[in-house]
């Protein structure tokens, strides 16, 4: 169960190996992607955070500016309309004969320093200090008479004392002034500071200003703090600033940069968990494959080549295979395509060839013989890899040959190393065949610009060769012939499929009709190898 878990895991990765870039790439890409919008979470949570943080102190704002607003207004409401009837009745009448009721009705009028009655544009008596004349445009502009209140510095008696005057007409030239003290809207103001405000204003329109400590602004000198949130009154000209504290402001920014902050890092570290668990079946699959040189788990077996005319054996594709002691034999579809892409590609290339090498000096036969190993593109550039093969080719019997099959032809095409890698090793006797020619990437003009020695025919044209399929394979062999080239046709399964090859002069093939692949015994009567050392690190 375990094996077939491990074989669909690692087979998600190589199905689909991507174009040029390759798998270890999109590996990279896939960690940056990760990285990246780990950190675009966080910022964004960050962020979020800020503007909930922003909000809610917005909303603190405005919830006690609207508080203000309406404890003003109730203020308002009751002086216009307490003992309204009765005060109305003493508007023009003279002072002498109205004074004493008007003080007596004062005392039912709440908040006011002093009601006073006006005639022609003036004040002639107040409920304080009687008989008087002070011109109402002491209190209020005509405009300001017009909207019923205003906000002054002080009045012709007590001139440094801010008061609120509130006008209300009770005839054509006649009206009622409540002068209405400062200090009461100053204690309204400040119960805003209980509840996390550190500035409050009330302005009137067209008058002044005062804040919370009673400091009076000039309408031309009053400034609106731009952080600060304003109400405005429906009822009367008047409006409310308050701006948070920077208290209030620090717990909100606190308060919700720890609670987005907290579903950030949340959020990152679900993305990092996800991009981990995507790829630790690979990190588990090559651990697995690392413990599995160690211990002698892969072992060698060999594909013959033939002699199509003949079906004499000519050569051998060494295939590397593995057993492992608890699951059993694994394919090399379930691990190389992942073991090609990552650091231990150079080990068990090297045990690849050292093997077959081996195997091959250990042949007691006369005939020349190739032995082909497949090589990936990142072997050919790796530093120790020329080295390596030049070092085997070496101790090689003088009628073996070494066969590096390449894959992969779209890298290839766009590294200019290869080409002189490919004409050093061939200097020192070592061939190169073009593996599976006629699949996704194939390049004619690969064939010209790289000196292959063999091109091999994949087995999806074989399978057709006996089935209107032979122009095809015909045409590849004209133009290998053409660059001086062999060609092995593989996948050879049927006798049908021999003569069409043969008929159409194709020199080689390989396939299950020949051979199975075989153990090293079988083809070159070799004794058991020594074990193989992992060199890299793990």
């Amino acid at each position: 169960m375990f094996k077939l878990k491990l074989a669909r895991l690692a087979l998600s990765f190589s199905t689909h190996r991507g174009p040029a870039w390759g798998p270890s790439v999109t590996r990279g890409l896939s960690g940056a992607v990760a990285l990246t919008g780990g950190v675009c979470v966080l910022l964004a949570a960050v962020a979020l955070g800020e503007r909930q943080a922003d909000r809610a102190i917005r909303f603190r704002e405005q919830l006690v500016a609207s508080d203000l607003v309406e404890s003003v207004e109730r203020i308002l409401r009751h002086v216009q309309s307490s003992q309204r009837e009765p005060l109305d009745r003493l508007a023009g009448q003279p002072c002498e004969s109205a004074a004493k009721r008007l003080a007596e009705f004062k005392t039912y009028v709440r908040y006011v320093r002093g009601v006073n009655l006006v005639a022609n544009g003036r004040l002639y008596c107040s409920s304080a200090l009687g008989p008087m004349d002070v011109p109402l445009s002491a209190y209020m502009s005509t405009v300001q008479r017009e909207q019923g209140i205003s906000l002054i510095h002080g009045t012709p008696y007590q001139p440094a004392v801010p008061v609120l005057p509130v006008f209300v007409p009770t005839g054509h030239d006649t009206g009622l002034l409540y002068v209405i003290e400062g200090s009461y809207v100053t204690d309204i103001l400040a119960h805003g500071l209980r509840y996390g405000a550190d500035k409050v204003t009330l302005s009137v329109t067209g008058s002044g200003a005062i804040d919370e400590h009673g400091v009076f602004s000039a309408a031309g000198a009053t400034v609106v703090p731009r952080s600060g949130t304003q109400v405005a009154s429906t009822v009367f000209p008047l409006r409310v600033a308050v701006t948070a504290s920077t208290a209030f402001a620090s717990q909100m920014d606190w308060k919700y940069g720890a609670i987005f902050g907290g579903i950030g890092l949340l959020l990152a570290a679900l993305i990092a968990a996800a991009y981990l668990l995507a790829f630790a079946p690979r990190r588990l699959l090559l651990s697995a494959v690392r413990q599995g040189l160690r211990s002698g788990q892969l072992y060698m077996l060999y594909q013959p080549v033939v002699d199509i005319a003949t079906r004499r054996i000519v050569g051998a594709e060494a295939l590397v295979r593995w057993t492992h002691p608890r699951w059993g034999p694994i394919s090399p579809a379930v691990f190389m395509a992942e073991v090609e892409s990552s650091s231990l590609l150079g080990d068990v290339t090297r045990f690849v060839l050292q093997r077959a090498t081996d195997d091959a000096r250990s042949s007691t036969g006369s005939a020349p013989f190739r032995i082909a190993v497949n090589v990936a593109p990142m072997d050919l550039e790796r530093k120790g890899f020329m080295p390596e093969v030049l070092a085997l080719v070496e101790g090689l019997p003088k009628n073996t040959v070494l066969v590096l099959e390449v894959t992969e032809r779209f890298l290839l095409s766009r590294n200019p190393r290869v080409r002189t890698i490919f004409e050093t090793l061939r200097e020192h006797g070592v061939r190169f065949a073009l593996d599976d020619f006629g699949t996704e990437h194939s390049n004619l003009d690969l064939l010209g610009r790289f000196p292959f020695d063999y091109v091999k025919i994949d087995k999806q044209f074989v399978e057709q060769v006996d089935r209107g399929g032979a122009s095809l394979i015909g045409g590849i062999a004209a133009v290998a012939a053409h660059y001086g080239m062999q060609v092995i046709a593989e996948g050879v399964e049927t006798e049908a499929q021999h003569d069409a090859l043969r008929r159409l002069g194709i020199p080689f093939g390989q396939g299950y009709l020949y051979e199975r692949p075989i153990s090293a015994a079988k083809v070159f009567g070799a004794q058991p190898a020594k074990a193989f050392v992992v060199e890299s690190a793990p």
